[in-house]
């Protein structure tokens, strides 16, 4: 078939490293970190304020909460003492919207 369409696959992968791209990630996940920390249970304060962004792998932005005890605080336990909240993922979620 002559002039069918084909796609730039490195150009496309080459996209998210885009300044514009970036600037629109770093946004976003900015405003991920806002919604987790005003939503995170606080005892001492230490889980909500490890709460931040960083530049992951292949352009990535990840949102990390990097205490000790996150896992915890966002996964839970199975005994009644230590609930799920689901910070982080509820901010994801929220930033669908």
């Amino acid at each position: 078939m002559t002039g069918a369409f084909v796609p730039n696959e490195a150009a496309i992968a080459s996209l998210v490293y885009a300044d514009f791209v970036q600037v629109d990630l770093h946004d976003r996940a900015a405003r991920v970190v806002d919604t987790a920390q005003a939503n995170a249970p606080v005892e001492s304060g230490r889980y909500r304020e490890s709460i931040h962004a960083e530049d992951g792998p292949d352009g990535a932005v990840l949102i990390v909460a990097d205490v000790e005890y996150a896992a915890v605080v966002e996964l839970g336990t199975r005994d009644a003492g230590h609930p799920a909240h689901h910070t982080i993922a509820n901010a994801l979620d929220a930033a669908r919207d």
